[in-house]
């Protein structure tokens, strides 16, 4: 409940209310995070946009593949299986509408209890509305400690069950140092979690989460967003388009280094 109260409140926070083949994609993206999924979680789910099923990995330590859907105003849903008819769609599956001028955006998944024949709930995080911009970090806070970091070039202070934006760690890309404190309970000294050497790409979005997992210490996850330039993919699906290997919008990352 408490992590469910979290998301709600980083919908306040950022979200504004409520693929064929041919080189004429869509420009519309997101990406699906599952930053607590649990060990008997399913690894694939599909994602519906009333036109096409969209087959995702569901990792429990990084991004989902790029996701291109349809234009204008659609509702997405969530499902075990491919939807075949649209009018059949049972009433307990996660659905959220997207309207026409949101381009860009998260999904975030959490476990719905309440929800018996299908637990998930997804909520969106807009991307196109200036406030988290590349270079930024997204930081949700699942425990019940303080955290307080200092990420290269900028500072971060969290409380307990809160959400926050960092600033660029560094001017360009490079290494930067990652120091993360966390206050017990939010009251008395402060205490270490980690100190480390992370990979800082100024034209990626990250998300971090801290959360209780019965050890000693806050664990830290940490997602980098890397999305190749449009001009690359467009060049590489009229590539693909002319019979020549092309490079697909979701292709991996190049390696780099990173926490």
């Amino acid at each position: 409940m408490q992590h469910t109260i979290l998301l709600l409140s980083l919908l306040a926070f950022l979200v504004v209310p409520a693929l064929s083949q041919d080189i004429k994609k869509s420009d519309r993206t997101c990406r699906m995070v599952f930053p607590e999924k649990p060990d008997k979680a399913p690894s694939f789910v599909y994602l519906y946009d009333g036109k096409n099923n969209h087959k995702v990995y569901l990792s429990a330590v990084n991004f989902s593949d790029v996701i291109e859907l349809e234009s204008g105003d659609i509702t997405l849903v969530m499902a075990p299986n491919p939807i075949d008819d649209p009018k059949a769609i049972p009433a307990d599956y996660p659905r959220i509408s997207v309207s026409e001028r949101i381009r860009n955006f998260y999904l975030f998944l959490s476990i719905d209890q309440n929800n018996k024949k299908f637990p998930f709930r997804v909520q969106m995080i807009n991307l196109d509305d200036g406030t988290f911009r590349p270079g930024n970090t997204l930081w949700c806070n699942f425990t019940q400690h303080r955290i307080a970091a200092k990420l290269g070039d900028s500072k971060m202070s969290l409380p307990p069950g809160k959400t926050t934006i960092s600033g660029e760690p560094l001017s360009e890309d490079g290494y930067y140092i990652a120091q993360f404190l966390y206050q017990p309970n939010a009251a008395g000294e402060y205490r270490k979690i980690t100190e480390q050497s992370w990979w800082f790409d100024a034209d990626c979005r990250y998300v971090g989460f801290i959360a209780d997992r019965g050890g000693a210490l806050p664990k830290i996850y940490f997602f980098r967003d890397f999305r190749l330039p449009k001009e690359v993919i467009e060049a590489a699906r009229r590539a693909e388009a002319d019979g020549e290997d092309g490079l697909g919008a979701n292709e991996p990352a190049p390696a780099a280094p990173g926490p």
